[in-house]
């Protein structure tokens, strides 16, 4: 499987007792694929604007947001702009310690950290200014690494999750179960992306062989799609394959023929229309810039 459904790599450099990491996308326009994964995220919008789809439900990243994610909630980031960039934040849930039975409202036992996806200036300036301000200190003692920085930085996620407590209206009950009953279908959703990913490259794969291999009807399979996610089979097929010609154009010397057909395109000409409409440039020139992608986002902590 080239990329997981379920994501588990960005932790893996962090000491066990400290799992924490934060980055800048290293690419522009910034989007991913639905996944999951049992960490929790934040992102800040640093530029642009994006369409984020957070466990079925779209909400729109602009300039400034705050985006919350918590562990286990299936998420994806779409149509970006051409500019789009974010501030990435994750952190394992055990970060916590013992005051991890604090992270839900108490009278509907939701997690704190999904129960407001977004926080914009817009609507709520003093919950944003100061979750922005705790954010940024955050990534200054993470680059700086002074003594005591990790102390520092867990204060602050403390800080940020009490004030996501006492800020943030709860759902009212019945849109919080419906909201929350969604984690339900994720192991099916696991099983239809995991066929997804390891089948991508195959240019004959269709949504009736999709539907076969997970035990599906092709009508339920599109419709349960639709529902959980708010795309389509042949959608998200299309952004798994452009994800992994992305990492061709931007880390090997492939030509871009060979990328097209490597990554499950009929032809080069549908290569090109589909990834000048979901990335906004040529692969020419996407590939042409790849000097600027090399290395990893990720950063270990010593």
């Amino acid at each position: 499987m080239n990329q997981p459904f379920y994501e588990k790599e960005p932790l893996k450099p962090i000491k066990l007792t400290f799992p924490f990491l934060v980055w800048d996308s290293p690419r522009s326009p910034f989007w991913f694929p639905q996944h999951w994964h049992e960490r929790m995220e934040m992102l800040y919008v640093l530029k642009g604007s994006f369409n984020a789809d957070i466990n079925g439900k779209a909400w729109v990243g602009r300039e400034g947001d705050i985006v919350t994610i918590d562990t286990g909630l299936i998420h994806g980031f779409f149509d970006s702009s051409a500019d789009s960039a974010v501030r990435i934040f994750q952190f394992g849930p055990d970060i916590f310690n013992e005051a991890l039975v604090e992270l839900q409202n108490r009278e509907l036992m939701i997690p704190v950290f999904g129960q407001r996806p977004l926080i914009s200036a817009r609507a709520d300036k003093s919950l944003h200014d100061s979750l922005e301000r705790l954010l940024m200190e955050i990534d200054a003692e993470y680059k700086h690494q002074e003594a005591g920085f990790r102390l520092l930085i867990k204060a602050k996620l403390y800080e940020i999750a009490a004030l996501l407590l006492r800020n943030t209206p709860p759902l009212p009950q019945q849109d919080a179960r419906t909201h929350y009953n969604k984690k339900n279908n994720t192991q099916l959703l696991e099983r239809i992306f995991s066929c997804l990913y390891d089948n991508h490259d195959d240019p004959s794969f269709m949504l009736e062989d999709a539907a076969r291999e997970v035990a599906l009807s092709k009508f339920y399979l599109t419709r349960f799609l639709k529902e959980q996610t708010g795309q389509g089979f042949h959608e998200h097929l299309t952004r798994i394959r452009l994800r992994t010609a992305e990492n061709y154009l931007a880390s090997s010397d492939m030509s871009i023929t060979d990328i097209a057909f490597s990554c499950g395109f009929q032809s080069l000409a549908s290569f090109n229309r589909a990834f000048r409409r979901y990335i906004g440039v040529n692969p020419s020139v996407y590939q042409s810039r790849k000097q600027l992608f090399h290395g990893s986002p990720l950063h270990d902590v010593p």
